[in-house]
């Protein structure tokens, strides 16, 4: 940088003083003394009268290469500000730290040191047995679920079965009382009574009948025989016929009787309803069956229920336990995948594929220096003119010509012993990365009520020893002038004295002003 600008001061004072070696030059090609003597006298004195003391003039075209821009000096509300060191830190938002969820082996690295990442980002792959045994807990519980709850939509099923039964018997029940009502229990079997007892009767009428034309028939066989006109045989035959009408007539005189006592039987049971309790009491005896079924079918159902919702909870509570174990990142089955719980940049990296490691284990940190913490040293005596809010510009050597606004956050309550400061944290929302941890900052936070005050942009000042200069458009000319500066805020910083309002000062190409202006005084030092 130096080296390019003492090429320009060469060049400049090429343009700007063309006169005077145009007339070196002729003195080198051949004039007497007398000429060069009366030549350089006129040169000084055309110099005289154009250069004043304090001031510069450049060719237009000098102005142009040394980039000249000129600002008005304007008033600003500013307020006055306490400038006290500072260092950076990064913010609890800002910086993570990863170790493994579960003790395992590494088994790939996506990133390496000093990479961007995202938030959610996979940065690696860990394999663990126990990981991989809480997932085969998680399975055994969910096919333990599976059966229960198979085994209970088999018992609601059953539960199903069992209440149609009992909507079945309590319908036939009331079908049984309406029979009741009616008799229709007691009828039938009386009248099949009576019907055995026409039957016998009629059949008894009809042997004899049989028996009187067998009787009749017997005795005629009889004289016929004894005459001799028919044989034994014949005779022997209807005698046996007659023996046989008597057989059968004795049998159904038996049953007309058995016939005549059923009958009785019968009668008496109706007349007392016995045959009609006697059903409905078959018929209530299946609905109190069904319902009891039913309830049992129902206790299974509560049974079947509990063993599913304890298989539930086995199951949360195994996916609870593998959850844990795996961490936020998805992974296959023992596997986990470390995951960046926030973007940033890698600034650790401690692990190596095939590495075991364990729980406590710090294998990466990612720092986010979007935002950061700069913390400002304020001596004890002024603490009470800072305020929560308060606005605070903070530059650091590092960064000589970048500042950073940022806000007061939070005030301490404890005074250093060594320091006698107390830290007051200010946050930078857009550091944008720049500000590092542990840098030297210099903080100034704004005090006091605001005032209106004259500024100039802070790159128009050129530094010398204690003394603060600007140059001042004057005509043609630019004159280096002595101020004094207040406070700076953001670009700009405040004129105590020296400038008025509406003079133009020079913003841009000071440097190379001041170096032609130090060369005339050199110049008139020789002379």
């Amino acid at each position: 940088m130096k080296r390019f600008g003492l090429i320009l001061l060469t060049t400049l004072l090429a343009v700007g003083c063309n006169k005077p070696h145009s007339e070196a030059t002729a003195d080198e090609h051949g004039h007497d003394e007398a000429t060069h003597a009366e030549a350089t006298k006129q040169g000084e004195a055309e110099k005289s009268e154009e250069h004043v003391e304090g001031q510069v003039k450049l060719t237009p075209e000098a102005e142009k290469l040394a980039g000249i821009k000129l600002y008005v000096a304007s008033t600003r509300q500013v307020q006055d500000a306490l400038e006290v060191p500072g260092s950076v830190t990064s913010t609890s938002r800002g910086r993570a730290v990863l170790t493994p969820p579960i003790a395992g082996r590494v088994t790939s690295i996506a990133v390496q040191l000093g990479d961007s990442v995202k938030q959610g980002q996979t940065l690696a792959y860990l394999e663990s047995p126990e990981l991989a045994l809480s997932w085969s807990t998680v399975a055994e519980a969910t096919k333990l679920r599976d059966t229960a709850i198979s085994e209970l939509k088999q018992v609601k099923a059953e539960v199903d079965i069992a209440e149609a039964k009992v909507k079945s018997a309590k319908n036939v029940l009331n079908r049984q009382k309406e029979f009741v009502k009616a008799g229709a229990f007691s009828q039938a079997p009386l009248q099949q009574a009576k019907n055995d007892l026409n039957d016998a009767q009629s059949e008894l009428l009809s042997i004899q009948t049989e028996q009187a034309s067998h009787a009749e028939q017997f005795r005629r066989f009889e004289s016929l025989f004894r005459e001799g006109i028919v044989s034994k045989s014949d005779f022997e035959s209807s005698k046996l016929e007659l023996q046989q009408d008597q057989i059968r007539l004795d049998r159904v005189k038996a049953k007309i009787e058995n016939a005549k006592t059923t009958y009785e039987r019968e009668k008496n049971i109706a007349s007392r309803g016995l045959q009609n309790s006697k059903e409905l009491q078959v018929a209530e005896a299946d609905v109190r069956s069904s319902q009891l079924e039913l309830e049992r079918s129902k206790i299974r159902v509560r049974s079947a229920e509990s063993a599913v919702a304890s298989a539930n909870r086995s199951i949360t509570n195994a996916q609870s336990v593998y959850k844990s174990n795996r961490g936020n990142g998805l992974g296959a089955v023992g596997k986990v995948a470390l995951v960046a719980p926030i973007s940033g940049v890698v600034s650790h990296l401690d692990m190596t594929r095939g590495q075991a490691v364990d729980r406590t284990q710090v294998l990466l940190e990612i720092e986010n220096l979007q935002s950061v913490w700069v913390t400002a040293n304020v001596a004890e005596q002024d603490f009470t003119k800072i305020n929560r809010g308060a606005s605070v510009r903070i530059t650091t050597p590092a960064l000589p010509n970048q500042e950073f606004e940022g806000i007061v956050e939070v005030i301490g309550s404890k005074v250093d012993p060594k320091t006698r400061s107390i830290p007051v944290q200010c946050l930078v929302m857009r550091a944008a990365g720049r500000l590092k941890p542990d840098m030297f900052a210099k903080v100034a936070l704004q005090i006091g009520n605001s005032t209106n005050s004259i500024v100039i942009p802070f790159s128009s000042v050129v530094r010398m020893e204690k003394q603060a200069f600007v140059f001042v458009k004057e005509g043609e000319a630019y004159e280096k002038r002595e101020v004094k500066l207040g406070s700076r805020t953001g670009e700009f910083i405040v004129v105590a004295s020296g400038i008025k309002v509406g003079e133009q000062v020079v913003s841009q190409g000071s440097f190379v002003l001041n170096s032609e202006q130090m060369k005339d005084e050199l110049k008139g030092h020789d002379h």
